[in-house]
């Protein structure tokens, strides 16, 4: 009898301790699987009143050089004119770069201009640049936009539409001035969120809005999209040629050409620390 006690206490504990660990499984939370919600700061693209197109303007390809197909040309990426991380390039190394290209003759490229080296296979010069900041922080318009137009050089700021006027980032009216005066504005999306998370519907919705909130603000057609931390795939891709920009840019390294694809073009990443002689080979072998 009591052989039979001692094994019916046995299984009564392998049955509570059994439940226990049931119960401890049950209570960890499921990862949330949940797309991120789109913020709706803005007005959403069906509120949003479309524009007119307006062409840009002809630009003069008669004096443009032929070059072997496909063209590349060096799409060089910065971030913040500051200090910190891998991202932040410093003001005076910036310089240096700027200065680098202008006292070696190089030409630096609007989105336009960019779009027919790549589709058409000629250059305004044989030394072409493609200079891009994405984000739209601040510092573009104090540090850079100054040292910009002492070199007399063009550059793209690629914008978040939810940031405009935001802290630490550009205002409507620093990126209509420096709009005015060579320096190109395009999209970074409307809410900085990785596209391939979201939804089909929720990539279109934010592509979308992007492209008609700055062709609205800037009487423009924008036409490159740059994809939030370089993510993208094939339905981002037919969502951008569908929302009417020309050309997307990757953070995948490398010159650019149209091999790549038109909506998955590569780039050069500036980092801080770059010696102007390492800078000037990247910028060189880009071009060739």
């Amino acid at each position: 009898m009591k052989k039979y006690s001692v094994l019916f206490v046995f299984m009564l504990l392998i049955v509570v301790l059994s439940g226990c660990t049931m119960k401890a499984e049950a209570e960890i939370p499921k990862k949330d699987v949940k797309q991120t919600p789109i913020t709706n700061e803005k007005p959403k693209v069906e509120d949003v009143e479309i524009p007119e197109t307006v062409d840009s303007q002809e630009i003069d390809t008669s004096t443009w050089i032929d070059v072997d197909a496909p063209a590349r040309i060096p799409i060089l990426m910065y971030h913040s004119i500051s200090s910190g991380n891998s991202l932040r390039v410093p003001r005076e190394e910036f310089r240096e770069h700027m200065k680098w290209l202008h006292d070696n003759g190089y030409y630096t490229l609007t989105p336009e201009e960019a779009y027919i080296v790549l589709t058409e296979n000629k250059k305004p010069s044989e030394k072409t640049v493609f200079i891009t900041f994405d984000d739209g922080y601040e510092d573009n318009y104090i540090d850079a936009y100054p040292i910009l137009k002492e070199y007399g050089l063009k550059a793209t700021i690629f914008m978040i539409g939810k940031y405009i006027d935001k802290k630490n980032h550009l205002t409507e009216a620093q990126m209509k001035e420096m709009n005015q005066n060579g320096i190109s504005i395009e999209s970074h999306t409307f809410n900085h969120l990785e596209l391939p998370r979201l939804s089909d519907s929720q990539q279109l919705d934010d592509l979308t809005r992007s492209k008609q909130l700055f062709d609205q603000l800037l009487d423009q057609e924008t036409s490159i999209i740059c994809y939030p931390v370089g993510r993208y795939n094939e339905v981002t891709k037919t969502y951008a040629e569908q929302s009417g920009y020309k050309m997307g840019v990757t953070t995948e390294p490398g010159a650019a050409s149209s091999e790549q694809g038109m909506y998955t073009l590569h780039r050069i990443r500036i980092t801080p620390g770059m010696s102007t002689q390492w800078f000037g080979q990247l910028v060189e072998n880009g071009n060739h």
